[in-house]
């Protein structure tokens, strides 16, 4: 176990150096076409107006390619993954082929429906899930130090929800927005959530709830897992 958490270390770390090696040069290319192309719709517009702008039709070809190999990965890993965790969650129902199909033909439709619509509706989700996936793990690496009382994780979790609703309220596509009074949502939470003009306003929400969740547990001594 030791030896395979080092590699794993090591590997991450690697792998890491490498992706901000590619995001800086990607940052770099797109801040200097601004001085020659127009801003464009979204990255992948961009990244092939780039392309074909250095390297003509072969730019073009090179980044289909990589974008094709990049993604075909990360494709293959999520449907496989999602579909054995669908099979194992519902034993009775589907087998893990059905499942893999499914989301196959799911992936399919939502990838036609283009980039610009796809970032659009996908980002008020990931804005809501964002908060509450760190919390989790913040969690589950400091558990040993309350013993994974589940007084800490409601109250943590729980003002954490509250504050990735407002993300995600404020991430919706802007007719969505306007149509459940979203300017006066934000000018709410920009007022009385600290960094929420940063992106950050689950911070101290989740850090109150954590601080409430900690003190509920060691004034009752309350221990029953999570």
């Amino acid at each position: 176990p030791t030896a395979v958490a080092g590699s794993t270390v090591r590997a991450g770390i690697f792998s890491s150096l490498l992706m901000a090696f590619i995001y800086i040069a990607v940052t770099i290319a797109g801040t200097q076409s601004r001085g020659v192309l127009e801003a464009s719709e979204n990255g992948g517009t961009a990244l092939a107006q780039i392309a074909q702008h250095y390297l003509g039709s072969a730019g073009l070809f090179i980044l289909a390619a990589t974008v094709t190999l990049a993604c075909l990965k990360t494709a293959v890993g999520l449907i496989t993954s999602c579909a054995e965790t669908f099979s194992a969650l519902f034993p009775d129902g589907p087998k893990y082929r059905i499942w893999a199909i499914i989301f196959s033909l799911v992936s399919l439709l939502f990838a036609n429906l283009g980039l610009s619509a796809i970032i659009s509706y996908s980002l008020p989700v990931l804005m809501f899930l964002y908060p509450l996936s760190i919390a989790l793990i913040a969690l589950a690496l400091l558990g040993k130090f309350f013993g994974h009382d589940r007084t800490v994780y409601c109250w943590t979790i729980g003002f954490t929800l509250i504050a990735a609703v407002y993300d995600l309220i404020i991430a919706l596509p802007e007719s969505v927005f306007n149509a459940i009074h979203g300017p006066a949502i934000k000018a709410f939470g920009q007022q009385y959530l600290p960094f929420a003009d940063l992106g950050l306003g689950w911070i101290c929400p989740t850090l109150i709830g954590a601080a409430i969740g900690l003190i509920l547990h060691f004034m009752r001594g309350n221990r029953v897992k999570a």
